[in-house]
């Protein structure tokens, strides 16, 4: 259409634009005003007409979703049990020499005409599909539809979840959109392989139980060699992107140990032996099984990884600035260029040449430096986000909160899918953290009539956010509730009697008290024992 100017792109994935530089003209003419009176009884009629019009089709389309039961179209998903025999791994990054995959059949049946369907099957980074956007034609009463995928682990280090979403957005003859999802879990085998236990190891955990021990040949089949028999009290896991995690169980005593190099590492597999624990005994309908938790919660080493984070987050701002900088002065020297080659008296270009390229690399070089502290920073946060569950679990197994304590708990330390620099894990964290120090684990009125910033900014450092986490654990372990119900305040003067004694803030700046133990760990990394008082 006598355009000229279009730039024509092709992204990576087959996405072509024809895009170009300018902005449309506005045509639109606001139409003159009409002065005639206001004929009331007109618009009152007219308004009870197009009221009639609304109820009649409030009744004959149904625009809120229906019951579960009831839906027009339903989406599943079945994982293979067993490994892909040949993998379908595509651009992994993962140093592993090979890298597993897993078959994923979704299928999606309509008891009604959909019209559009489109499905979207999404896993948390770093794993990834081969396929993630299905589009289709339109779906015929009682029909269905099929399709195969495969699911890999793509980036260099360990996921957080092994679970993943289906979701088909559809619209029904009416024209009213629909959504239809379902969520799968992946097995833990994609991510690790058995390897021999190993017997020391940086980090352990103990969970206790109160069932006799099970054998490892009962409950995980799929990672002990059956000629071992039942004298498989040791198991070990190789993860493809971190370290060796071991797994015991105790002969005499009703408990398990976890134990590996990374912190982060003992998430998955403390988390699949609990699952599997509990599916055991649920096939033998047991209903008293529980697990719990009476170790020290590992703060300092989750603190280790929060200053790792926060560090690459302080490096990709610096790199931010240095950038800006360059860029500027590239573009500076670029105009001086240009004002001497228009110049029609040649004159020397006094080496600007020479700082133009020297300009160049630096900037290359910047962004090269930035692209690495992004990818790294990347690793860090499903780290901190996989030690972050493992803190949960072991504070829910430790306080034996109910389920929607551990919602509180996951919502407010877990708020964010991705990281960015202008919204970051620890000060969203640390505002939810001291909402909940402020409300329901307050230990005064004077703390709940304190406000909070209403604006989120970057912190200067960590040390403010892992105070409050240390006096969140304190004051959980001295009878703190999670709970947002207006009678939290009750509550806490039943379960806390004469309130509840905190760390006063210069106690904190000196040392950091794990709860569930007696050990302090004091500024200089020193360990001292505190006695207990009765």
């Amino acid at each position: 259409r006598d355009l000229k100017g279009v730039i024509v792109t092709l992204s990576d994935d087959g996405h072509l634009q024809c895009s170009y530089l300018g902005t449309d003209p506005s045509l639109f003419q606001a139409p003159k005003v009409d002065s005639r009176e206001i004929n009331y009884e007109e618009m009152n009629a007219e308004m009870k007409e197009l009221q009639k019009i609304i109820r009649e089709a409030t009744k004959t389309e149904d625009i809120l979703p229906e019951s579960e039961k009831q839906r027009d179209v339903t989406v599943t998903a079945e994982v293979s049990p067993d490994l892909d025999e040949e993998s379908q791994a595509i651009d992994s990054e993962v140093k592993a020499g090979a890298v597993p995959s897993v078959t994923v059949k979704v299928t999606i049946e309509s008891r009604v005409s959909a019209q559009k369907p489109s499905l979207a099957v999404c896993v948390q980074a770093p794993l990834a599909v081969t396929c993630d956007q299905f589009i289709f034609a339109d779906l015929e009463p009682d029909s269905s539809e099929t399709v195969v995928l495969s699911v890999f682990l793509k980036e260099n280090c360990s996921p957080s979840e092994l679970e993943g979403t289906c979701m088909v957005s559809y619209n029904i003859p009416t024209g009213i959109p629909r959504v239809a999802q379902c969520n799968f879990s992946l097995p833990l085998k994609l991510i690790c392989f058995p390897a021999q236990p190993s017997k020391a190891a940086n980090h352990k955990l103990t969970i206790d139980t109160n069932k006799p021990p099970i054998s490892f040949v009962t409950i995980f089949p799929d990672f002990v060699d059956p000629s071992e028999g039942d004298q498989a009290n040791a198991l070990g896991f190789q993860f493809l992107a971190g370290s060796k995690t071991t797994l015991l169980a105790s002969k005499t005593s009703q408990r398990y140990r976890i134990q590996s190099d990374q912190l982060e590492d003992l998430w998955l597999v403390t988390k699949e032996l609990i699952h599997r624990l509990q599916a055991h005994f649920k096939k033998q309908n047991c209903k008293d099984f529980a697990c719990t938790f009476s170790g020290s919660i590992p703060l300092q080493e989750y603190f280790e990884l929060i200053d790792r984070h926060f560090e690459l987050r302080l490096n990709a701002e610096k790199y931010q600035e240095l950038l800006s900088e360059r860029a500027v002065q590239f573009r500076a020297i670029e105009r001086r260029l240009l004002t001497r080659f228009k110049d029609k008296t040649p004159a020397p270009l006094q080496h600007l040449d020479t700082l133009l390229e020297g300009t160049f690399r630096e900037v290359i070089a910047l962004a090269d430096a930035a692209e690495e502290n992004q990818a790294n920073m990347f690793q860090a946060f499903a780290k901190l986000k996989s030690a972050t569950h493992l803190v949960i679990m072991l504070i829910s197994l430790w306080q034996k909160l109910s389920t929607d304590q551990v919602a509180i708990l996951e919502a407010t330390f877990l708020p964010l899918a991705e990281d960015t620099q202008e919204l970051g894990w620890e000060e969203t964290v640390d505002a939810a953290v001291s909402y909940l120090l402020r409300t329901c684990l307050s230990k005064s009125s004077k703390e709940q009539a304190l406000t909070l910033s209403s604006q989120f900014s970057m912190p200067k450092d960590t040390n403010r956010l892992k105070k409050n986490i240390t006096l969140f654990c304190d004051r959980l372990a001295k009878g703190g509730r999670l709970s947002f119900s207006t009678d939290s305040t009750t509550q806490q003067a039943a379960v806390m009697p004469g309130g509840c004694a905190t760390i006063p803030e210069s106690d904190l700046e000196e040392r950091t008290v794990i709860p569930g133990s007696t050990a302090m760990f004091s500024s200089n990394g020193q360990i001292t024992k505190q006695k207990s008082k009765p």
